[in-house]
């Protein structure tokens, strides 16, 4: 299959094109610059992929059969590209987990309502009617398309990086750590190489037509195993405290965990690479590679003042304990 990916230098995208070419498709790319990661030279159409001008020269140079579209973000850019790339046999838009809200009822099913919008940010409300345009254009046959809502995504080279807060302590030394309300928040996450695997395997499948499609890693830890996680990797050993969630947010608030029943029976997704191997991935990655500059989290202020840290610890904060595990136990770690 001819496919035309929107936004493949982007973090996802890299991993998504040569996912693509790994499967056989030939693979064009839309976006605002070059990119030397992918594992084959592919067409490149350099532009804003929202210009319906840049879109028409792309689609009618490439005369794609697929489309993958990965700036899918509000409803003005999915109207633009349904107005050019409806002709397509089938498109992919990828959204993402914050469309239920920060605390839905889990597991999350595809049928869930989006968040309401006196809960929701502008970004929110922008993807909720991105995905609503696909959806109801997918009804009206007028685009083949479908929408994959995409879990907390991670991986090497991702330019966010929600790890970095844990990483960054571990690089300064820190002896112990916050943790919102005893780190049994559950923030579902996505390894970035199973999450390409899962949006190829969508492609061209026409039961997906219209459909939306919860993708996450099938193992899903809490704030507390994850943390144990990163300072197990990095060799690092802390004390870890719980102290009320008002007073210490993290990039991980709220428990979110999709329902991924859906994708696997129809997809037939599971994880290419175990979370605990993707996290090491992403951990080598910010070692060989940290934040020169600032790094920031929508939310979150100062997120290494550890004087404060320190001071709400000091006041607030319950030890929790090591566990003792099993090795049957130990297995589930992440």
């Amino acid at each position: 299959m001819r496919v035309l990916v929107l936004g493949g230098t982007q973090f996802l995208g890299p991993f998504v094109v040569n996912e693509l070419l790994r499967r056989g498709h030939e693979v064009a790319a839309v976006s605002r610059r070059a990119c030397a990661l992918f594992d084959a030279e592919i067409r490149a159409f350099v532009g804003e992929a929202s210009s319906p001008a840049v879109l028409a020269e792309a689609v009618s140079a490439w005369q794609p059969e697929g489309l993958v579209d990965l700036l899918h973000r509000n409803a003005a850019h999915a109207q633009a590209v349904a107005q050019v790339c409806g002709g397509v046999q089938h498109s992919l838009h990828v959204s993402c987990i914050s469309v239920y809200g920060p605390t839905p009822i889990c597991p999350v099913e595809e049928s869930t309502d989006p968040v309401r919008p006196e809960f929701a940010g502008p970004e929110v409300l922008d993807q909720i009617a991105a995905d609503q345009v696909v959806l109801e254009l997918a009804a009206q046959r007028k685009l083949p398309g479908t929408v994959v809502r995409l879990a907390q995504l991670y991986g090497p080279r991702d330019p966010r990086c929600a790890e970095w807060f844990f990483a960054r302590r571990v690089r300064d030394g820190r002896a112990q750590v916050a943790l919102p309300d005893m780190g049994l928040a559950i923030r579902h996450r996505g390894f970035v190489q199973n999450m390409a695997w899962g949006i190829a395997q969508a492609l061209g499948l026409p039961r997906a037509v219209g459909e939306v499609y919860n993708l996450g890693d099938e193992k899903v830890y809490t704030l507390l195993q994850l943390a144990r996680g990163v300072a197990r990797a990095l060799g690092h050993k802390w004390e870890i405290y719980s102290v009320p969630g008002h007073l210490w947010p993290t990039p991980y608030g709220g428990t979110c965990f999709l329902d991924l029943r859906k994708a696997r029976a129809q997809l037939r997704y599971k994880d290419r690479m175990f979370p605990r191997d993707g996290l090491e991935l992403t951990l080598a990655g910010l070692h060989q590679q940290p934040f020169a500059g600032e790094w920031s989290w929508p939310g979150l202020d100062a997120p290494f003042d550890y004087a404060r840290e320190d001071q709400i610890i000091a006041q607030h904060g319950l030890r929790l304990e090591p566990e003792r595990l099993d090795e049957a136990q130990r297995h589930k770690e992440i």
